[in-house]
């Protein structure tokens, strides 16, 4: 019974991020998506993948690339919005025109986000995701909005 209740209340949607990205004193334009399915009222858990072209201050430019699995939950739920605690672990990539150590690596997600709502299957919001990993030897912060989409 309880199996058929959660599946009854939940829902598949689309995320597709637009983002500014820093690593250190580099910055770059993020883009990406996220497919999530919700498995309570507040809580979804989602894959993502994004792909970042950056450039720094040698006018080098490399690429870095993401993959993540993410649980968001909605601790501030109202009628025409919400606010969205981000946690998640991602694989990263660095491409090899810029010289890491290791150009491959996990990383641990922390944000948080603010989805408005606009209509019944299609929303959007900004949000704000730090990933902390030791291979850029500090920390990675997207800034930006999404488009949600409910399938």
């Amino acid at each position: 019974m309880l199996a058929v209740t959660t599946y009854s209340q939940s829902v598949f949607f689309v995320d597709i991020h637009l983002n500014q990205q820093l690593v250190r004193e580099d910055g770059g334009l993020n883009y990406g998506g996220q497919f999530s399915y919700r498995i309570h009222q507040d809580i979804s858990i989602g894959v993502s993948a994004s792909q970042a072209a950056m450039d720094n201050k040698d006018s080098r430019s490399y690429d870095l690339g993401k993959f993540g699995l993410q649980i968001n939950y909605a601790f501030g739920n109202f009628d025409n919005f919400k606010f969205e605690a981000i946690t998640g672990f991602s694989y990263l990539h660095f491409s090899e025109d810029i010289i890491l150590e290791k150009n491959k690596g996990f990383g641990l997600d922390l944000g948080v986000q603010t989805v408005f709502r606009t209509a019944y299957k299609l929303n959007y919001g900004l949000r704000l995701v730090s990933t902390y990993s030791a291979i850029p030897l500090g920390g990675i912060v997207n800034a930006g909005v999404l488009v949600r989409y409910h399938l």
